[in-house]
């Protein structure tokens, strides 16, 4: 049987990371294929936003993601506290993952999941 491939559009304000992250999840997760919305090629499957420190652009594009409701949606963040954790999983974000300590497990875990394919785990789990 045919399965589709799963996609994901990756957001962020720097283009650098980015192009580094797409990258890496390429390299640990082959089946999974990256896209860029922006540059026509549609939308993902799920959207991923990586977020830096105090980055509000970041912030405002979860929020716009989040509330058009066609992707889910998994945070990548550098530094996150408790009330930007509590933020974040109120707009409905699937999984929140921290950026210094992403290993290939949860980053894998967080795509399946996202799209549907595995059993979902609390979204607090994910920073553990």
């Amino acid at each position: 049987m045919f399965k589709k491939p799963i996609t994901i559009s990756v957001h962020a304000t720097d283009e650098l990371a980015r192009a580094r992250f797409a990258r890496e999840v390429r390299a640990v997760l082959p089946e999974v294929k990256v896209v860029r919305r922006d540059a026509g090629e549609g939308a993902g499957d799920i959207d991923f936003v990586l977020m830096g420190a105090d980055d509000h652009a970041a912030a405002a594009t979860v929020r716009r993601l989040t509330r058009a409701g066609e992707a889910p949606v998994v945070l990548v963040a550098d530094e996150l506290g408790e009330s930007e954790l509590m933020a974040v999983s109120e707009y409905g974000v699937e999984s929140v993952l921290w950026r210094p300590a992403i290993t290939r497990r949860q980053l894998s875990r967080a795509v399946h999941s996202a799209a549907g394919c595995c059993p979902k785990a609390p979204m607090l789990t994910a920073l553990v």
